[in-house]
């Protein structure tokens, strides 16, 4: 079994992102980085015999295995701070802020935003009933309306009154989700954004992210609450997130 190791995380690696995409009607960013990690596996089954009987060949080979042991003790560091970051904050707020995350076929809600809004509509029961709902993200280029749109509409739907939704609809990533939405809240409440309270309502593996963000945009009083992933995304959408993480500590200014 030892011997196949490579030859079946291989398959699995690639049987999975091929199925990632199957299930969710759309391309899911980073699947193809399982793909080509499962393919290359498959490769190396087949030609690792020729790199054992190379002595340059088995010197590059430990030295790309003892790289990729280094990075997955850094991956592992930075999915732990990921995963057990505190997620669930049931405190009150003044605003809730939205944080899009892609339409299905042009004008659709994907999963993971549907999810998003039924968390924010359960805070807005359950902990925030006077708070505000900042809808934020723009327009893809494969997206018929802005994420915003589409979201106002699925709250409208849900009984939410016009005047508690305010849509921020130019924002392309995370950073920018922030940075448009403090300008949205500032003006409705003619307040500086350190004298109001937020929630950020997002998915699970992108709270820390997203509050790290936050604070880089002069967010003080700030609060999250999670949706969960959808089961079969969690592997994509985790591995993604620990690299989405540290372009963003370094870059995301």
């Amino acid at each position: 079994m030892k011997k196949n190791l490579d030859i079946v995380l291989g398959g699995i690696l690639t049987g999975y992102s091929i199925l990632v995409n199957l299930l969710s009607f759309r391309k899911i960013a980073f699947s193809e980085v399982f793909f080509i990690s499962g393919i290359l596996l498959i490769i190396y089954h087949f030609i690792k015999k020729k790199i054992y009987n190379n002595e340059k060949l088995k010197l590059l080979d430990k030295a790309i295995k003892t790289l990729i042991c280094i990075g997955l003790v850094v991956f592992f560091i930075i999915e732990s701070i990921i995963i057990c970051y505190p997620k669930k904050s049931i405190e009150s707020t003044d605003y809730i802020i939205v944080l899009g995350a892609g339409l299905n076929n042009r004008n659709e809600l994907s999963q993971t935003l549907r999810d998003r809004l039924n968390t924010a509509l359960y805070c807005l029961n359950e902990y925030n009933n006077d708070s505000y709902i900042v809808v934020s993200g723009g327009q893809g280029e494969d997206e018929d309306m802005s994420e915003a749109e589409a979201m106002e509409r699925y709250l409208l739907q849900k009984g939410v009154s016009k005047d508690r939704i305010i849509k921020e609809n130019k924002s392309r990533n995370t950073f920018e989700n922030f940075k448009f939405s403090k300008e949205k809240i500032e003006e409705h409440s003619n307040k500086e954004l350190k004298d109001v309270s937020v929630k950020i309502v997002t998915t699970d593996f992108h709270a820390f992210r997203s509050k790290m963000l936050a604070k880089r945009n002069g967010y003080e009083n700030i609060e999250v609450y999670s949706s969960n992933t959808v089961n079969y995304l969690v592997p994509v959408f985790y591995t993604r997130e620990a690299v989405a993480l540290v372009k963003s500590y370094f870059f995301d200014r």
